[in-house]
């Protein structure tokens, strides 16, 4: 038995002990275990955590600030004694003012408040759209992680229909070299059109392990996308079928720039920064705060809470900055600089979308048209192919002639597989790009039932 055989068998057998032992999985199935596992989802939900921490954390500005203090100080006071005037105190009274040691124990509760900053409602307004923009990112992260285990389920499926081809291919070079060996029996065949057979064989089943080890190649990026080991045993319950998607240019570019998440978070980085000029100019504008702390002072703990020992203040201060060396004109500079930045980003975005939408909804025209004509053409050489074998058993056709017929079946089926599998490719890229679940409605539909 030749290597490329052996090679072919060997794959058949380990195919088929892992289909054997394989979980079921659906293309809906796939995307749900990729949304729960995937590490930039799990990130973006993170941040989304993030933002909003810093949304309390600027609400903080605007809420009082209540701390509890508590204070015990033991020391020993000399400066009477380091007095200019001290030497000239009576001995008598000089010796009867000898500093001790001596304690004392303060409790106080005190209260911060801003009461009008011009920088507070830009920066509370800027972290609240800062989470906003973590949850579209959060959004778009999932769409694209979604979109990823889409295709890589359907080139699992277009990996395995290459298999299938292969392994039709196979079983007709097989049936034409048993036909040649026959003829070549009888006489009316020569000894070249059986090794030509063979040879046509030889060269099929290697094509055939080069598709199988495609396939698990396939089935390893579909395992990574959701994951999972990479080795772990799969069978497709979905297949590559047409699914039609009407897709207007104008209302694909359209629907877009209206929903995808890159295009809403630029807008949001923009309206960002926007907010954060008001911050850098609020740190030159004038602010009011309030300030209170009331408590006890003693130096005794039992005079604790006695009226005669308790100690309160109460303060409000107006703080209007005159000049602070330019710091916070370089600061609203800056934050400018951003805004007008994340504006070209914005536009680039909305540019690249409608690069996106051009290109899918193009793609998914040519695979219609292309798919079409495979349908006919697997039609017409599969007609082509019967004939010509009835006339070589006939004796009215040549070994090349079945083997050229045989290669035009091949090309047409693989053809067609292929443009179901860029039909496919194309239709979730314009749902994709549409900023729609890349699962058709019925696919996800079908799983929650």
């Amino acid at each position: 038995m030749t290597r490329p055989v052996l090679l072919a068998y060997t794959a058949l057998a380990a195919c088929g002990a892992a289909a054997a032992g394989a979980e079921p999985l659906s293309r809906a199935q796939a995307v749900a275990r990729a949304l729960a596992a995937n590490p930039q989802v799990l990130k973006s939900v993170q941040d989304v955590a993030l933002y909003e921490g810093r949304v309390q954390e600027a609400m903080a500005d605007a809420l009082p600030d209540v701390s509890l203090m508590a204070n015990a100080l033991r020391y020993r006071d000399p400066s009477l004694l380091n007095s200019s005037s001290f030497d000239a105190f009576p001995a008598e009274l000089r010796q009867s003012l000898r500093p001790i040691g001596a304690n004392l124990f303060d409790g106080a509760a005190q209260v911060k408040q801003t009461v009008y900053s011009f920088k507070l409602g830009s920066a509370i307004r800027a972290a609240r759209l800062a989470t906003t923009l973590g949850r579209e990112q959060l959004r778009g992260s999932r769409q694209a992680i979604a979109l990823e285990a889409v295709r890589a389920y359907d080139q699992y499926l277009l990996a395995r229909e290459r298999v299938r081809v292969a392994e039709n291919a196979a079983r007709q070079k097989e049936q034409h070299l048993e036909m040649a060996r026959n003829r070549r029996a009888a006489g009316v065949a020569t000894e070249l059109d059986v090794l030509r057979a063979q040879v046509d064989l030889a060269n099929t089943r290697t094509l055939l392990a080069r598709q199988r080890g495609g396939a698990d190649l396939a089935r390893g990026r579909l395992n990574a996308v959701m994951v999972q080991p990479i080795d772990t045993p799969i069978e497709p319950v979905d297949a590559l079928a047409y699914e039609p998607l009407p897709a207007a240019l104008d209302d694909v570019i359209r629907e877009a720039e209206e929903n995808r998440p890159e295009a809403r978070a630029a807008a949001l980085s923009e309206r960002i920064y926007g907010e954060l000029i008001g911050v850098a100019r609020g740190e030159g504008l004038p602010r009011l705060d309030f300030q209170a702390a009331w408590g006890w002072s003693v130096r005794q703990p039992g005079n604790f809470l006695e009226r005669d020992f308790a100690k309160w203040n109460a303060a409000v201060t107006l703080t209007f900055p005159v000049f602070d060396g330019r710091r916070a004109a370089g600061r609203v500079a800056q934050a400018r600089a951003e805004q007008a930045k994340a504006e070209q980003d914005r536009i680039a975005v909305l540019n690249r979308i409608r690069l996106e939408a051009k290109d899918a909804v193009d793609r998914l025209g040519v695979a219609r048209t292309v798919l079409a004509s495979a349908e006919l053409n697997v039609s017409q050489a599969q007609k082509v192919l019967e004939m010509t074998q009835a006339n070589y058993r006939a004796g009215a056709a040549t070994t090349l002639e079945v083997v050229d017929a045989q290669s035009a079946l091949t090309l047409a089926e693989s053809l067609r597989v292929e443009a179901l599998f860029e039909h496919a490719s194309a239709r979730a890229s314009v749902r994709y790009v549409m900023a729609r679940d890349p699962l058709d409605e019925g696919a996800r539909e079908g799983t929650e039932r």
